[in-house]
């Protein structure tokens, strides 16, 4: 491996464990990530609290619910984040009672750090709306901030790292739906590349990669 490529591979490294601490956190941050309700044993506490025929299916939300969470990934990214990275893909499981079920999992995704409330802005403007909750936020000590959107209702959260010195990262999942049998397809990747800078943003788009001229 060239010595070159080591920098990368390793703030690729960081940002797929910082994700994976991010749920852990979030679920002690809720207490318990697991409650019993009638007719869905072992029911994680983002699954939402709507009783599972009724909540918004799966087809629906690729349809209504990911293309906002993409206009806020949008945002971050004319903030400053610059062009994404997605580290893996989407997946797709079956859950809940006899597996009746399906959720949906967004790969890793990051950028360049921005500033906090940037993010905060976007998910006010787009998840919000959405059904999402206010954010939760969370400080370290380290400087990262995490902020965490949940759907209380049909369930699902978007989650989202702020690390100074290193990186902003977002992750996201629909929790336990019902599917309505149709071929909704998957929604595409975005954004794939670079988008062009927001008119009045202060930040510029650039490689996560690059370092900062500053």
């Amino acid at each position: 491996m060239e010595t070159s490529e080591m920098p990368a591979l390793r703030w690729r490294t960081r940002i797929r464990l910082n994700h994976y601490i991010c749920i852990l956190a979030t679920c002690l941050a809720l207490t318990s990530c697991l409650s019993t309700v009638k007719g869905e044993k072992h029911k994680h506490f983002w699954y939402g609290s709507t009783p599972f025929e009724k909540r918004q299916t799966l087809e629906a939300y690729k349809r209504d619910t990911i293309p906002a969470i993409e206009k806020f990934l949008t945002r971050i990214s004319q903030a400053g984040a610059g062009e994404l990275i997605f580290d893996g893909g989407t997946e797709e499981s079956r859950c809940g009672e006899d597996d009746s079920g399906y959720d949906y999992w967004s790969p890793n995704i990051s950028g360049k750090p921005i500033d906090v409330n940037e993010v905060i802005k976007a998910g006010d403007e787009f998840l919000v709306p959405a059904g999402f909750t206010k954010k939760t936020k969370r400080q370290h000590e380290n400087g990262d901030v995490r902020l965490f959107w949940l759907n209380k209702k049909d369930g699902g959260y978007v989650t989202a790292i702020v690390s100074p010195k290193s990186h902003t990262g977002t992750y996201y999942i629909s929790g336990c739906r019902p599917s309505d049998g149709s071929a909704t397809p998957s929604p595409s990747p975005t954004p794939t590349g670079k988008l062009p800078d927001a008119p009045d943003s202060p930040y510029k788009t650039a490689d996560p990669t690059s370092t900062s001229s500053e």
